[in-house]
């Protein structure tokens, strides 16, 4: 038993074979259009915050990665697009140095959240001083 697009694309009718093309390719354009609805771009300024907080500054960043300049570091801060292979570059960058596999997007400020670098550590300092106020009391 064949589906109705095989029955269909073996009909002599090119208008048939047309419709049944054209359906298909507006309910492809309808499922692309859905996941870019919901696409939300790197949050560059994030990750730069990010990266400023372990030490790095424009001007480091600028000469790990293929930009020109500490200018374009700037810029991406300030909410500038960097192209395909200098925003990949950077993406790498940054998970390297954070040790995160998932990025942080536009808009997610709020809801998507971790620790990076030495804010883990004062972490587990609060907690041995914590134990230690406790033994101190006793």
């Amino acid at each position: 038993m064949s589906s109705l697009g095989d029955l269909i694309a073996e009909t002599n009718s090119p208008r048939a074979r047309a419709r049944f093309i054209n359906r298909e390719m507006k309910k492809k354009t309808k499922e692309f259009l859905l996941k870019r609805r919901a696409y939300k771009r790197p949050d560059f300024n994030r990750m730069i915050l990010d990266l400023g907080n372990l030490g790095w500054t424009h001007e480091t960043i600028a000469h790990v990665l293929p930009i020109s300049g500490a200018s374009t570091v700037s810029e991406w801060s300030r909410g500038g697009i960097p192209n395909y292979d200098n925003g990949d570059a950077f993406i790498e960058l940054w998970r390297t140095e954070t040790g995160l596999q998932r990025y942080p997007r536009e808009g997610e400020w709020q809801t998507y959240k971790y620790k990076i670098g030495q804010q883990d550590f004062l972490d587990e300092l609060d907690g041995v001083i914590d134990q230690l106020d406790e033994e101190i009391k006793k």
